[in-house]
């Protein structure tokens, strides 16, 4: 049985691809695309807020040169001009508790909205 925490990332996963389509953001690929998190996972207050993630896939997410996870710069620039960075930046630090079934509740909603 899954934590409630992994139900949560596989909720947050599934309505990132969802809402841009099951392609990449960046290029419009379908191939193997997955949920990225622009403020890393370990920032929790994040983990699970939709404006966090951005669809890629593996040759923008991992694979490529111009990767998210290798050139953290031109990402930075990319996701900049499409995301909210000055919101995303605003709730890095904040220490809020996170209750996971509240999370999910609202995850689930959000997924029946889609």
């Amino acid at each position: 049985m899954k934590s409630p925490m992994k139900r949560c990332d596989d909720l947050w996963a599934r309505i990132v691809k969802d809402r841009a389509g099951n392609v990449c953001e960046r290029c419009g690929s379908v191939k193997r695309v997955s949920a990225h998190h622009i403020i890393p996972r370990t920032c929790f207050t994040l983990r699970h807020d939709l404006e966090n993630g951005v669809a890629l896939c593996y040759y923008h997410h991992i694979g490529g040169r111009n990767a998210a996870h290798k050139d953290a710069l031109g990402f930075s620039q990319w996701i900049s001009e499409r995301r909210d960075v000055n919101y995303l930046n605003g709730r890095r630090h904040s220490q809020t508790k996170q209750d996971y079934k509240l999370i999910e509740i609202y995850l689930i909603q959000k997924l029946e909205g889609i």
